[in-house]
C-alpha cells in the first residue's frame, strides 16, 4: 500500500473519531416550574406534567398508560414495557395521588391514563403531548433555543422530557441517597444518576457560600480594598512596597514581564544626588 503521494491521509483515529461535547441534562427549577403551571390551560397536559414529574415518567411510557396500572390505594404506579422492555413500579407522593384522584373521577370510563381526542386513536399521542407542551413553553417565556442537532434540526433548552430530569435533580437537591434515586428513576447504570449530580451538588453549594461568606466578612474588617483586582491578591497594607505593587499587578496580567523588569531596574537604580 502506497503511504504517500495526494491520494494518502495519514489520519489517526483519534483523530477520525469526533469528539462530543459532554452535555449535562437541563433541568426545572422553582421558578421555571411555576410558570409552566401557571400557563397551563390544557387539563390533560396539566396531569400529563405533573405525573411524569412525581414519578418520572418517559413519553413512551405517560402515553401507554393505562388505569388498570395505577394504584391510587398503594398509591403506586407501574410501568409496562417501559425502556429496554422492562417492568418497573413507581412510588407515587401524597400530592401526585390526589391530583390523579380527581382526574380519575373525570374517566371513569376511560382505559388510558390520556386518552384521545380522536377516534381513530385510543390514547393520545406523543406528538401531540410535545406540540402542546411546547405551547406551554412558549407562553411562560420558556421556549428557548440552543443549537442545531446534526440534521440541522433547532434545538431548544427545555422540553416534555425536561421534567423527567427534573426529577432526578429534585430528589437528588433534597438528599435522597444516590442508590435510592437510580432505583427511583430506574436507570441501569449509576453513571446515568451521576450526571445529575453536575447539575445540583449541596455540598458543594454549602462549600462555596462558607468561603464566600468568609470573604465578606474580611471585607467588612478591611482586609479586601478593592474588587477590582483577583481576591487571593489582596492583602494588607504590607503590599504598600513599589516592588511588591509590581509583582502583583504582573501577576494580575496588567504588565508583562519584560515591563516587570524594566520596573525593577528603576526602582533599584540608587537616586543620583
Amino acid at each position: 500500500m502506497e503511504r504517500s503521494g495526494p491520494n494518502f491521509k495519514n489520519v489517526s483515529k483519534t483523530q477520525e473519531k469526533k469528539r462530543r461535547r459532554r452535555k449535562h441534562p437541563n433541568v426545572f427549577y422553582k421558578d421555571e416550574m411555576v410558570k409552566i403551571f401557571e400557563n397551563m390551560d390544557d387539563v390533560k397536559i396539566m396531569v400529563s406534567s405533573f405525573i411524569t414529574f412525581f414519578c418520572a415518567l418517559r413519553m413512551s411510557e405517560l402515553c401507554n398508560l393505562k388505569w388498570q396500572d395505577i394504584d391510587l390505594k398503594l398509591g403506586r404506579v407501574k410501568v409496562v414495557n417501559g425502556k429496554g422492555y422492562k417492568d418497573g413500579y413507581i412510588k407515587m407522593s401524597g400530592e401526585c395521588t390526589q391530583v390523579i384522584r380527581k382526574w380519575r373521577a373525570m374517566n371513569l370510563e376511560e382505559e388510558y391514563f390520556l386518552p384521545s381526542d380522536k377516534p381513530e386513536y385510543r390514547h393520545l399521542q406523543r406528538r401531540t403531548v410535545l406540540f402542546r407542551f411546547k405551547e406551554v413553553l412558549e407562553k411562560a417565556g420558556l421556549d428557548i433555543p440552543t443549537e442545531k442537532n446534526s440534521i440541522g434540526r433547532q434545538q431548544h433548552q427545555y422540553k416534555f422530557h425536561t421534567l423527567r430530569h427534573s426529577r432526578c435533580t429534585h430528589l437528588l437537591n433534597n438528599g435522597v441517597p444516590i442508590q435510592k434515586v437510580q432505583q427511583f428513576m430506574r436507570h441501569d447504570k449509576i453513571e446515568t444518576t451521576l450526571t445529575y449530580t453536575w447539575i445540583t451538588n449541596p455540598e458543594l453549594e454549602s462549600m462555596v457560600e462558607k468561603v464566600d461568606s468568609r470573604q465578606e466578612e474580611m471585607e467588612d474588617v478591611g482586609y479586601v480594598e478593592s474588587l477590582t483586582t483577583p481576591q487571593i491578591l489582596q492583602q494588607p497594607s504590607k503590599f504598600n512596597d513599589p516592588i511588591e505593587i509590581a509583582r502583583r499587578r504582573l501577576a494580575c496580567g496588567e504588565i508583562t514581564r519584560r515591563e516587570f523588569k524594566k520596573t525593577i531596574e528603576v526602582l533599584q537604580t540608587p537616586l543620583s544626588v
